[in-house]
């Protein structure tokens, strides 16, 4: 299928609800709407979906070329995650460390660990409560955790059966949400976050293994959607309380994936929107953005509030939050732009070396 520029634009969209969620106080209008949770679940289902393709992709290669071993395959699948995950995001806690003096940082020796091994859902999870300095670690965790068993399924379960096993994952997430009681803390574990990736999952396996099908899933996505977004707005209304709403979280995420996978090649104003290169280029930096943003507003909050509090305090905390962010997230966006070019980009090279193919 290729290179989807579009699919960077919904990862643009899901980081700038991130930064909302936690660069604007959580009782203003916007956060009422559960941004955060909302872009980390989309996240989620990018994720599902696009590692789930590529894993079966080059299975199906394997099975009828027998080429190459599937044993390659999760060679080469390990190391290009290595390579695109690992650089910036140990070079992101080292400068939580160097810093973490100068902007009163308080980083335990737990939360440092728990980041350093990609646990730090659990860790947020078993100690009930939020780390100031790395708060959204925890979601990382979840990717990382599933990154490691998933590609194990999807190569080596038994092809007939593997619709089966993305149903199952899909049915445990849902299942195991409906057990959490503590609200705040109890969908940060991996089983709960399933149906998300579950749903990615379903997604790819109808596009390598059903295409013909994609149209007919379109519209059964389409009406579930909008049975979602009302049950969202219910709960948001406290019309209807739902313990948690990851799951229709992840059917819209499916659905604006299905709707570009099935209008691409046509003229839509939804895909216009999603067609803007502005967005595209922020889609590009995203997994920076994501990681350097709260590491970057403590930094700048402390220059913000040094140089410019007499200005600022005239506002209210509203404004004064908006001003922030509207200021702010361009130069966050330089600064991963230059990450990009002069980090991640030159490591991504060495992809070429672990080529599937």
């Amino acid at each position: 299928m290729g290179y989807i520029k579009q699919l960077d634009s919904v990862r643009a969209i899901a980081v700038l609800l991130v930064i909302i969620w936690h660069w604007i106080p959580k009782e203003s209008f916007i956060n009422k709407f559960q941004t955060g949770p909302f872009g980390v679940n989309i996240f989620f289902v990018l994720s599902g979906f696009l590692i789930t393709q590529i894993l079966l992709k080059n299975r199906n290669e394997v099975e009828e070329s027998l080429v190459k071993a599937k044993t390659t395959i999760l060679k080469s699948y390990y190391i290009r995650r290595v390579l695109r995950i690992f650089p910036i995001y140990y070079l992101t806690i080292f400068l939580m460390v160097v810093l973490r003096h100068k902007l009163n940082l308080s980083i335990t020796t737990g939360e440092l660990i728990s980041n350093i091994t990609y646990t730090s859902n659990f860790f947020i999870y078993s100690t009930k409560s939020w780390p100031t300095a790395s708060p959204h670690f925890w979601s990382l965790a979840v990717e990382e955790q599933f990154y490691l068993f998933w590609p194990l399924l999807m190569l080596y379960f038994p092809s007939k059966y593997l619709i089966h096993c993305i149903l199952f994952f899909i049915i445990a997430g849902i299942v195991s949400q409906s057990f959490i009681k503590d609200y705040n803390f109890g969908y940060l574990p991996l089983n709960t976050c399933f149906d998300c990736l579950g749903m990615g999952a379903l997604l790819a396996w109808i596009v390598v293994y059903k295409p013909v099908f994609l149209p007919k899933f379109y519209m059964i996505i389409n009406v579930s959607a909008i049975l979602s977004v009302g049950i969202i707005i219910f709960n948001l209304l406290k019309i209807s309380h739902i313990v948690q709403i990851r799951f229709f979280h992840s059917i819209l995420g499916v659905w604006i994936i299905t709707y570009i996978l099935n209008f691409r090649n046509k003229k839509t104003i939804l895909l216009s929107i999603l067609d803007n290169r502005f967005l595209i280029n922020i889609g590009k930096v995203s997994y920076g953005i994501y990681l350097y943003h709260i590491l970057y507003s403590d930094l700048a909050f402390h220059i913000w509030n040094k140089f410019l509090f007499k200005f600022s305090i005239t506002l209210s905390d509203s404004y004064y939050h908006w001003l922030f962010f509207v200021v702010n997230f361009w130069i966050l966006l330089f600064i991963c732009r230059l990450s990009w070019k002069y980090v991640e980009k030159p490591i991504l090279t060495l992809k070429e070396n672990f080529k599937y193919q």
